[in-house]
């Protein structure tokens, strides 16, 4: 009988979901951004599990996530945590991110103009050709393409890992690092 410890990281995941979706910059308490990180790394085929988890891939991927969330937030107009097929194609003709424009006013900004409004530390290269647009793209294709009509944000985040993984391994991490546009 195994008696092994087992963190309940499907809990934590929904709970870290639900504050990034509310507050995709905001920081997450412990419990919920180790959930986050032990997903991802769980996600992963077992013999390359051990040597994932504290690589700059990881890092690149929870530095687009909030951006990945806030693409989310604009395609789930209606605040169900379910979009469509249709709502995620409009999305990818005009990608725009929810963004805080005053202190209780939020509204839609194209990726230039966000880009343009991060300090000098944040993720460049959001609408360039290894950017947040073509990961969009590829999480699209991943869950829709076997007939699926809708997506729950669970879902998009989980499709988001697996593209970003897919994306590392084909392209090199060099292009997926903070800095995208390099």
């Amino acid at each position: 009988m195994d008696t092994t410890y087992k963190p309940a990281i499907d809990k934590e995941f929904s709970k870290a979901l639900t504050t990034l979706r509310r507050d995709p910059y905001g920081r997450l308490p412990q419990k919920q951004a180790e959930a986050i990180v032990a997903f991802l790394a769980a996600s992963q085929p077992s013999e390359e599990r051990l040597g994932w988890r504290c690589t700059p891939e990881l890092d690149s991927f929870t530095k687009l996530l909030p951006y990945i969330i806030c693409a989310f937030n604009a395609i789930d107009r209606d605040c169900d945590e379910i979009v469509s097929d249709q709502e995620f194609d409009a999305w990818m003709e005009d990608p725009k991110l929810e963004q805080q424009i005053e202190d209780s006013k939020w509204g839609f900004i194209d990726l230039k103009s966000v880009e343009a409004s991060l300090p000098a530390l944040c993720v460049r290269g959001l609408a360039g050709p290894h950017g947040l647009v073509s990961v969009m793209e590829h999480i699209k294709h991943i869950h829709f393409q076997a007939g699926v009509r809708s997506m729950a944000l669970h879902d998009y985040v989980v499709a988001a890992m697996k593209v970003f993984m897919e994306l590392h391994m084909r392209i090199g991490s060099e292009s997926l690092d903070p800095e995208l546009g390099r």
